[in-house]
């Protein structure tokens, strides 16, 4: 069995400086539970940098007890 005819090939993404309401809302429109994290390389092409899950959010909120659109996406993803 391979991988391909159950992917999404309709990837939706965030940018490390998004804010995590930004993230949120991505997440709950395409109803999903993680976001590729893309950056331009050098030659300005995305790549993936990191994952950002929903997990990741709520745990920003509780420890930060701050506003999640006081949040960057750079702060919570995973590397």
């Amino acid at each position: 069995m391979t991988i391909e005819p159950i992917m999404s090939r309709d990837v939706h993404h965030c940018r490390p400086d998004h804010t995590l309401d930004y993230a949120a809302s991505q997440l709950w429109e395409h109803d999903c539970g993680s976001l590729p994290v893309c950056a331009s390389d050098d030659d300005g092409e995305p790549r993936v940098i990191g994952m950002l899950t929903d997990r990741d959010i709520c745990m920003a909120a509780l420890f930060q007890g701050r506003p999640l659109h006081e949040l960057k996406v750079a702060d919570s993803m995973s590397r």
